[in-house]
């Protein structure tokens, strides 16, 4: 990790200056863009039943973006002290041209990973994928058993897949990690203790999803944690410190855990150049070919929702704002423009 920090000298210094902003005003939510999730393709090898971005569903998207729409957008997300990027799809190995991708986005100026179901990758993939400069491989794992979760992936032998993409990440000198989603149905199972267990003994670290009724999982607000569920995770991270979530915050160890919903801060590009508030709240702020990245995350910060302080995960965790704003029948391809989105609130 030290020699990450010394290779990407510009990543480091943008995390210094995200950590400075956010450590100044606890309990605020800032205008501080610190990373973005690109979805290039939603083409995906899975059919899971939960997927946002609706993969499994055989929706397809029709424009792509450009080499050049891509290096212009992570030139203008570096400007604004963007420090990571989290390659998704669909299933991002699949892509032909995913180093060419790679190498348009210059990974040098920040933390890159790729979240993958893991059934493509090998030891030679993931070699060429550190020496491109990913430094993490998440590999999504839901069901915590091979035989519950290649059920729930409808892929047999998808769970060895994983596991073994996990060892090839880590001989490859990237950082392994394990995407789980959790909701009210598993957050607090034994199950999801021993697993803790398992993997953060291998040495690798875990990110807690919520679960959220989006997508292929649409209405189904019973799925999502309940207070009683955060806390139970929140207990068991104190004792496990690879466990990791998008709103707690990792720059003030002796701080409160919990940074705030990261909305807009953290945000999501589709296929189309689109810009959503994130991968769950299916609204765009704007086109990354029409309008500056600025332009375009200011624009967000104007709606209430979205500048306000939110301890929880709005799409995961805060029922009131989900059934109010993700009824609505969107998708990462079709996202409603903002102003429609929140003109509930008219």
């Amino acid at each position: 990790m030290s020699d990450m920090f010394a290779r990407k000298r510009r990543m480091t210094e943008k995390i210094m200056n995200i950590s400075r902003t956010i450590n100044s005003a606890p309990g605020q939510k800032l205008f501080a863009p610190s990373g973005f999730i690109l979805n290039y393709s939603n083409k995906c090898n899975f059919k899971c039943p939960h997927c946002y971005t609706n993969s499994g569903s055989g929706v397809a998207e029709v424009k792509k973006l450009s080499i050049d729409d891509i290096k212009s957008l992570a030139d203008q997300a570096d400007e604004l002290g963007v420090y990571e990027i989290d390659f998704q799809g669909g299933e991002p190995l699949m892509l032909p041209n995913l180093f060419e991708i790679l190498d348009a986005l210059g990974l040098d100026r920040f933390y890159s990973y790729i979240t993958t179901n893991g059934w493509m990758l090998t030891q030679e993939l993931a070699d060429r994928l550190a020496a491109a400069g990913v430094d993490r491989i998440s590999v999504s794992i839901d069901a915590f058993t091979s035989e519950e979760h290649d059920q729930f992936r409808r892929k047999e032998g998808s769970f060895d897949r994983a596991l073994k993409a996990l060892e090839f990440t880590e001989r490859a000198g990237m950082k392994p990690y394990v995407n789980v989603v959790l909701g009210n149905y598993n957050a607090k199972t034994k199950q999801f203790e021993d697993f803790c267990q398992d993997i953060l003994g291998k040495g690798y670290g875990i990110v807690i999803n919520c679960a959220t009724p989006t997508g292929d999982w649409h209405g189904k607000y019973d799925i999502m944690l309940r207070p009683e569920d955060t806390e139970h995770i929140e207990m068991i991270r104190k004792n496990s410190k690879g466990i990791i979530r998008d709103l707690w915050n990792y720059f003030n160890l002796k701080g409160p855990l919990v940074k705030g919903c990261p909305a807009v801060n953290l945000f999501y590009i589709n296929p189309n150049g689109d810009v959503l508030v994130c991968p769950y709240i299916q609204t765009t702020l704007g086109n990354i070919k029409e309008k500056s990245l600025k332009e375009i995350l200011m624009y967000g910060f104007s709606f209430e929702p979205l500048s306000s302080f939110s301890p929880l995960c709005l799409a995961g965790e805060d029922v009131e704002f989900s059934k109010r704003y993700l009824s609505q029948k969107t998708s990462i391809l079709n996202p409603l423009p903002a102003d429609v989105y929140f003109g509930l609130e008219a």
